[in-house]
């Protein structure tokens, strides 16, 4: 057993915490000492203790003078909603450490430079692709000061998201759990005042201990004032951008102004969100098409012919058309899920 092994137990572990600590990042540790894990643990709620904690508390009454500690991101040290983890870890006895990668958030302090002048041996770089694949909504998040943008639709093959008449339900069947886990994972859910009207939706997760995600509404023309939606209808955070003086109930905080893409990112930004699952009609997809950093889709093999495509409102030519790349690909009977990422944009 070498380093990747444990790391990859420390990776394992963090993502027990996805959908749980934002807008904190995922993140999980191990105890080993003569390759045997004395304690472990991950980042489990926004507020709790950090997983290096979590993992030297276990490990309490045992010695770990000699013991390595795993843990897929740079200790923090400084004093946030918990103390820093460094000074618990020199006082531990443990004396190396090895990280997947830095924390890109200038707040966190250096973790890795305090743990060296305190005698720790430090290497860092262990599975940090993985690591940082895992931590791309916080590193997003604290890089470039915006959320996370993931949109996410289902089409037929012929790329229609509704039929000649508008209905929308159902395009695919096998995939509707996965659509909650991402509802799970990212902090909120975007649409438009058009499928509020059309669907209804609750945009809840539906996940067993699932976290439903804050509803994020484009209602431009103040289309669903009053309320009586049920996007509005619990104690889920709404917020609502619009142009018109619309009256919405009183869980909703209202944005009012003129919204662009870029304004509406660094306003969610603001309210410490760190990302957004798009999942709404043609008109919000087609806006938010070239700032996503990922894409879902989920594909049926129906055809349409037609019905309303998924960037209706875009027109490019094939010189400049925006290019993603297959991350990743499943598919069950007659339906394929596809995780695309953007090309580069220069």
């Amino acid at each position: 057993m070498n380093d990747e092994f444990f790391m990859r137990r420390a990776l394992e572990l963090a993502r027990r915490g996805v959908g749980r600590v934002n807008p904190n990042p995922p993140v999980g540790a191990v105890v080993v000492k003569n390759g045997e894990i004395l304690g472990e643990g991950w980042h489990e709620r926004y507020g709790g203790p950090h997983a290096e904690r979590i993992a030297i508390e276990k490990a309490r009454g045992k010695d770990l003078r000699g013991a390595t500690l795993y843990v897929t991101l740079e200790p923090c040290d400084h004093y946030g909603k918990t103390p820093p983890c460094t000074d618990l870890i020199i006082e531990s006895g443990i004396t190396r450490v090895v990280v997947a990668m830095e924390d890109p958030n200038p707040l966190s302090g250096n973790g890795i430079k305090k743990l060296r002048d305190h005698g720790i041996a430090v290497e860092v770089g262990v599975l940090r692709e993985e690591a940082a694949k895992l931590c791309e909504i916080f590193i997003t998040y604290v890089k470039y000061r915006r959320p996370f943008v993931a949109l996410k639709f289902a089409s037929t093959i012929d790329g229609k998201i509704s039929d000649f008449r508008g209905n929308s339900k159902w395009i695919t069947d096998h995939y509707r759990l996965k659509s909650h886990e991402l509802r799970n994972k990212y902090m909120a859910i975007m649409v438009g005042a058009n499928t509020v009207m059309t669907d209804d939706p609750l945009l809840t997760c539906r996940l067993e201990g699932g976290r439903s995600p804050r509803r994020v509404i484009l209602d431009g023309r103040g289309k669903l004032a009053g309320g009586g939606w049920r996007v509005f209808s619990d104690d889920v955070d709404v917020y609502v951008f619009t142009a018109s003086d619309a009256v919405y109930p009183d869980n909703v905080k209202v944005f009012r102004g003129e919204w662009d893409v870029d304004g509406v990112l660094a306003k969610l930004y603001e309210e410490g969100i760190d990302s957004v699952l798009v999942e709404g009609g043609a008109s919000v997809l087609s806006q938010f098409l070239n700032v996503a950093d990922v894409v879902h889709v989920f594909f049926s093999t129906r055809v349409l012919g037609k019905g309303l495509s998924a960037f209706e409102n875009v027109e490019y030519s094939l010189d400049n058309a925006p290019r993603f790349r297959v991350e990743r690909i499943e598919h069950v009977e007659n339906e394929v899920y596809m995780e695309l990422r953007p090309c580069s944009r220069e």
